[in-house]
């Protein structure tokens, strides 16, 4: 039995960990594919208080959907 322990990152504002800590995030959340319209409520419910983790997540969200867009795209014409 395993038991699976979370690390935390720290996203005080103004912090340029929480862009990146929000990139990641929102990578990870359009590779499970959760839909644009969730990931855009879950970035404008953090710009209040966390500018830029914000900005990372949705940076980060977008990114990632084009890099699998071009990936499929490939695919296709492979």
């Amino acid at each position: 039995m395993s038991i699976t322990t979370f690390a935390t990152t720290p996203t005080s504002p103004g912090n340029d960990d929480s862009y990146n800590a929000g990139y990641f995030d929102g990578e990870l959340d359009a590779i499970s594919k959760l839909p644009a319209r969730m990931a855009t409520d879950r970035a404008s419910m953090a710009d209040q208080y966390d500018p830029l983790w914000a900005q990372g997540y949705a940076d980060g969200y977008l990114h990632q959907i084009q890099v699998t867009y071009a990936l499929a795209q490939k695919e296709q014409t492979a």
